[in-house]
């Protein structure tokens, strides 16, 4: 059976982050998905706008917008830096804007922080963003005291927390068969 392509993005550049742990709990979860473009962020220069032209874009954009309009939808794991989003997910959404990638398509938003917030105020700044592209956005996943509830593997902890990424991926698979028309499942 043939998986259904999604985008990850992740906003942290640590390998060993918060936010790899969510997508890796996420893809756990999703057997039934494909997950690209998630390493290819950190390779996409800083956006610029003279740089978008079909002459001269840059190669990690061109790949990553191709992967962008091929997904079925996108998970994308973002921390929150001076209460706004990351600067490596902004930038890999500002050279989106450039194409359709995300145009009518479901996004998941996870965020996670050792404080009380769980980075909720990173992933607010993300939503004008999200819009500005016509992305879905399914019910977001914020994740508050995260170093006891998810470990750097993907493990998560939590029960509460494992029923809610569960619950989010089904959401995301109902949205993307939704959008499609066609029955997308995350499990096989």
């Amino acid at each position: 059976m043939e998986r259904t392509v999604v985008l990850a993005i992740c906003g942290s550049l640590r390998q060993d982050s918060l936010h790899r742990a969510l997508l890796t709990a996420v893809e756990d979860r999703a057997p039934g998905f494909r997950f690209v473009g998630a390493e290819l962020v950190r390779d996409l220069p800083l956006m610029d706008p003279g740089l978008d032209r079909p002459d001269s874009l840059p190669s990690a954009v061109r790949e990553f917008r191709l992967l962008a309009e091929a997904c079925s939808g996108a998970v994308i794991a973002s921390p929150e830096y001076v209460h706004a989003p990351s600067g490596v997910t902004k930038n890999a959404l500002d050279w989106l804007a450039g194409s359709t990638g995300l145009y009518g398509k479901p996004v998941l938003l996870l965020s996670a922080s050792p404080g009380q917030t769980g980075g909720l105020r990173g992933l607010a700044g993300l939503i004008p963003s999200l819009l500005a592209l016509d992305a879905l956005l399914v019910d977001p996943i914020s994740v508050s005291k995260a170093p006891t509830r998810i470990r750097p593997d993907g493990e998560v902890l939590d029960v509460g927390l494992d029923l809610r990424l569960e619950i989010a991926v089904e959401q995301l698979a109902e949205s993307m068969s939704a959008v499609a028309g066609t029955r997308v499942s995350a499990r096989v």
